[in-house]
């Protein structure tokens, strides 16, 4: 399944260090699952091990009483829906048989 994930890493001041590592974090962890389509947001194809893997690594980086991290499921119906405006292609989840 197609994963959007949208995160908000929460800064108390412009150079709030330790929240400019949570960003950092964050956004190394959604590279290894996922491509970016913008600045804070990811469409990554899980299963359900995957999500449960990613879920467990991102709240290992966030501080979850200020950070927003946000994962919408998208069913085939909706993804056939996707308008993209502008530059960028839609994600297509292709099955493989191994034989």
């Amino acid at each position: 399944m197609i994963y959007i994930v949208c995160y908000d890493i929460k800064f108390n001041s412009v150079d709030d260090k330790k929240a400019a590592k949570r960003l950092h974090a964050v956004s190394k962890v959604l590279q290894n699952y996922g491509m970016r389509r913008q600045r804070s947001l990811f469409e990554c194809i899980l299963d359900k091990e995957g999500l449960s893997r990613l879920k467990k690594d991102i709240a290992s980086v966030i501080d979850r009483n200020q950070d927003s991290v946000r994962i919408y499921p998208m069913c085939e119906k909706c993804l056939r829906k996707t308008i993209v405006q502008g530059v960028g292609e839609i994600v297509q989840v292709k099955e493989y048989e191994i034989l």
